[in-house]
């Protein structure tokens, strides 16, 4: 063995132990209850394959925060990497990591993989999907949602009966016509447009609706969020608990179409308000921009 291959042996050797020495540390004293600084190694990119692995054993712990915390970390790792394969795994661990016995867990993990793109999923990944929705596991609006966005069209048919089930709960049969919509269902989305249209603009509606319209990626659903973008009628409240005043629900529209659109002409922040000096100026703009661009793409390998 050359002296240079024995040296990059013993490096690999040292890099994994310390790996796994700050894990064994940070979950020890989450199992003692203690606050506890998440691993440095957690940021750095060429460690992801060998975390990903570690945490594969907390993921399974006898304790709730412990394997909480393990799936936290997993989804920090899949979701900062640009490398597909570690992506991919981190989905994986995620999705078997959505069977947990504790319910907050799992539908935190579920949550979890809203965040990542379409084609982070394995098709194994979406067959556990589906299996764990034909069990009707818990947490299944979001679930579902997950099906629809996934596009898996062998739910389709359980989808459209639990849509129409009276005896279901209306927030599950609700998240069934919206994830038969994003699946291409036209029965669906005219049955969800007809809904929303009777519904007055106000802050409930918005806030609670629009998100599932923007969810849908139908043009139908967008055209009809265009309405409410070009309209001046102060409808909603303002977010300023200083200054209560009734606004446009345009604002809200503007900010919850961003993620949706390509090539849209203002970003967001992390805060998921839109970056813009002049909020008044950037409405004005965007409502420029939708004239100019009928035909605007709508993204949909994102949730």
């Amino acid at each position: 063995m050359s002296v240079r291959l024995t040296i990059s042996l013993l490096l690999v050797t040292t890099t994994a132990l310390a790996q796994t020495k700050s894990l064994d540390n940070y979950f020890a004293q989450i199992r003692a209850g203690k606050y506890a600084n998440v691993p440095a190694e957690v940021s750095k990119p060429e460690l992801a394959n060998g975390l990903l692995k570690s945490l594969g054993v907390y993921a399974t712990d006898t304790m709730p925060v412990v394997r909480a915390r393990a799936t936290g970390l997993v989804r920090t790792i899949g979701l900062q990497s640009k490398v597909a394969t570690v992506r991919t795994q981190a989905v994986q661990q995620l999705v078997a990591a959505a069977k947990d016995r504790d319910t907050g867990n799992s539908g935190v993990v579920l949550n979890y993989l809203t965040g990542f793109r379409k084609n982070d999923f394995s098709a194994a990944s979406k067959d556990s999907l589906y299996a764990y929705f034909q069990r009707k596991s818990g947490n299944m609006n979001t679930l579902i949602r997950l099906l629809g966005y996934l596009n898996v069209q062998k739910a389709k048919n359980e989808l459209f009966a639990l849509s129409q089930d009276g005896a279901a709960g209306r927030k599950d049969r609700w998240a069934a016509l919206l994830a038969l919509s994003r699946m291409g269902d036209e029965q669906a989305i005219n049955d969800v447009m007809n809904r929303v249209k009777r519904m007055p603009v106000s802050d409930a509606l918005v806030y609670e609706v629009f998100p599932d319209l923007v969810y849908t990626r139908r043009r139908e659903a967008f055209n009809y969020l265009l309405e409410t973008l070009n309209s001046d009628a102060k409808n909603c409240k303002s977010a300023d608990p200083e200054r209560p005043s009734r606004i446009p629900c345009a604002y809200r529209v503007m900010e919850m179409l961003a993620p949706a659109i390509g090539n849209y002409p203002l970003k967001l922040s992390e805060s998921g308000d839109v970056i813009t000096p002049d909020y008044p100026a950037g409405l004005a703009q965007v409502r420029e921009w939708f004239k100019v661009n009928r035909e605007f793409r709508i993204l949909e390998d994102k949730y």
